[in-house]
């Protein structure tokens, strides 16, 4: 089966924005996935800014990448933070420039194997709330159509999140609110599977992937099912 382009990938996505069970959760989850498809890139992850102003990690193709979105909240630096800080797409080849660049941070992305990463800011009417990080293992910039296509994606992100051209600066707050609080499940949902099956963290995200794919549901519903059954005792 042949890579979906850009459009296809958003095409989706925005079918998925108007239906009424909206699941913004799988709806994030299933963007950063067509995004690494269609670049192509090997990871990709949203960083946003909490009612609260604090960072954190939205959400993430894999278990890894939000380590790194992890990394760069707590060293405060990284191509993520720089977006965020910015206003301005990050664009950074190589090993050496990303350990040049950002330190600790640098070395936990070249420690995970990638080659070059690059950042887009989230902006709503003037502010800039989080970015969008996409990992390539290969140390090549995505150049000027991949830069387009990850600002495409970006817009994409934040259009889930608002879903209302009309959204008020609260409300996107809240939004974000909402939305950091489903994570939060998928994030319960992960532990139960590992600590019911014995898996690392890593391993308990294919997990749940898997009762996404099997149950055909989005992330944040499976992530519910998987705790309502950890409540009942029922989680094998």
């Amino acid at each position: 089966m042949r890579p979906r382009t850009v459009s296809e990938v958003l095409a989706v996505v925005a079918a998925g924005a108007v239906a009424e069970d909206h699941d913004v959760t799988g709806a994030l989850a299933a963007l950063l996935l067509g995004a690494t498809e269609a670049l192509p890139a090997d990871a990709a992850a949203l960083l946003v800014r909490s009612p609260g102003a604090e960072l954190e990690v939205l959400a993430s193709t894999s278990h890894r990448a939000a380590d790194l979105e992890m990394h760069q909240i707590q060293a405060d630096e990284g191509p993520c933070i720089d977006a965020v800080r910015g206003g301005a797409p990050v664009d950074v080849v190589g090993h050496d420039e990303m350990v040049a660049r950002w330190g600790v941070a640098g070395q936990a992305v070249v420690a995970s194997g990638y080659g070059s990463v690059h950042a887009t800011p989230l902006r709503w009417r003037g502010t800039t709330f989080g970015a969008l990080n996409v990992f390539r293992t290969e140390a090549t910039s995505v150049g000027a159509a991949g830069t387009a296509a990850c600002q495409a994606f970006a817009d994409a992100a934040t259009v889930l999140l608002v879903t209302n051209g009309q959204v008020d600066a609260d409300r996107l707050m809240s939004s974000l609110d909402e939305a950091l609080g489903a994570r939060a499940v998928v994030e319960q949902a992960k532990g139960a599977l590992a600590h019911t099956r014995g898996l690392d963290m890593a391993s308990a995200f294919e997990a749940l992937l898997t009762v996404v794919d099997e149950e055909d549901v989005g992330l944040g519903e499976a992530s519910r099912r998987v705790m309502a059954r950890a409540r009942a005792g029922t989680l094998r």
